[in-house]
């Protein structure tokens, strides 16, 4: 039902070079959605509301999975209940790492099993502390361990103070576990607020929309001129999902969006948000200096092409 042709995100690395190399030493191209859905609810603007009440889970799992390559992680916002994203995903290789209700709905982190099957551990000092969010680290095949999370942060203007500390704590959160993280979701945020969230927990936080160009083509997941899914309604344009990152190995590669092609007509979308698709280069700490380990000669020649690639990115 969904229009336009499927998003390809091309893959970062060099195959037939990753072919020579060992795991630990490779770039991994990670790629991460993350999606408010609506309590998988159907757009007033679709054509049969019954219809569409059966249809939008696998509509919704489809969308997440056109990706190619298909994403790594999964991060939901607003599923309509705990088990929602384990039920809809697990057939599909994914698994979920934990659920936490929210202001609206569950918050779910879905990770492909290849990946849990490897060191996953979910992050669980954010039940403590009642947060809107779940995480985990996740070592990945070239050795590098991140911080992930999924978060539905306080909506409204007035919880922008609120937001802030959401924020701060699960950045400190991520980064005792890892020295790379990516914070995403909705977060709910103004464009005033940027800066502090930027900052946050010792600064150095990378927006990944702004750091692929500011693109304005993808400014905006909440378009209401563009997406009819609620009945009348005040329309505005927000920037309300975000994804953040830290750490040195992590290289923001592509953003865009999904789930923002109508289904069957003009402003008729399967959520209130379009979701983000996002992806990027994790490169290998001091990889040249680990493959001077080596005292083969075309180990140190494959050393220095991909340190010399990575750098030209």
């Amino acid at each position: 039902l969904l229009g336009g042709a499927p998003l390809f995100l091309h893959n970062i690395t060099n195959d037939s070079m990753n072919s020579r190399v060992p795991a630990s030493f490779q770039s991994f191209p990670l790629t991460l959605v993350s999606w408010n859905i609506s309590n998988a609810q159907p757009s007033f603007a679709a054509p049969n509301f019954s219809h569409r009440s059966k249809e939008s889970p696998r509509l919704i799992r489809e969308e997440c999975l056109r990706l190619s390559p298909s994403p790594d992680i999964i991060a939901l916002q607003e599923c309509p209940y705990p088990a929602f994203g384990q039920q809809e995903f697990a057939d599909s290789g994914y698994v979920s790492i934990g659920t936490q209700e929210s202001h609206c709905g569950y918050v779910d982190l879905l990770v492909r099993k290849e990946l849990t099957m490897r060191k996953a551990q979910p992050i669980i000092m954010l039940q403590e502390y009642d947060l809107p969010s779940v995480a985990a680290t996740i070592e990945l095949p070239n050795k590098v361990k991140i911080a992930v999370s999924s978060s539905h942060l306080e909506p409204f203007k007035e919880g922008a103070s609120e937001r802030r500390m959401q924020c701060e704590m699960l950045m400190d959160i991520l980064s005792q576990k890892a020295d790379n993280c990516i914070h995403l979701g909705d977060f709910n945020m103004r464009a005033a607020e940027d800066g502090g969230i930027e900052t946050a927990s010792g600064g150095g936080w990378i927006d990944a929309w702004k750091e692929t160009g500011s693109n304005s083509e993808f400014k905006f997941p909440w378009n209401s001129y563009v997406n009819t899914y609620h009945d009348g309604g005040f329309k505005f344009r927000a920037r309300f999902d975000r994804c953040y990152a830290r750490g040195t190995s992590l290289s923001v590669k592509q953003f865009g969006f999904m789930g923002n092609q109508p289904v069957e007509k003009k402003g008729d979308y399967l959520s209130d948000h379009f979701g983000l698709a996002v992806q990027f280069d994790v490169l290998t700490k001091d990889t040249a200096s680990e493959f001077a380990e080596f005292d083969d000669p075309e180990w140190e020649k494959a050393a220095m092409i991909l340190t010399d690639a990575a750098s030209q990115k």
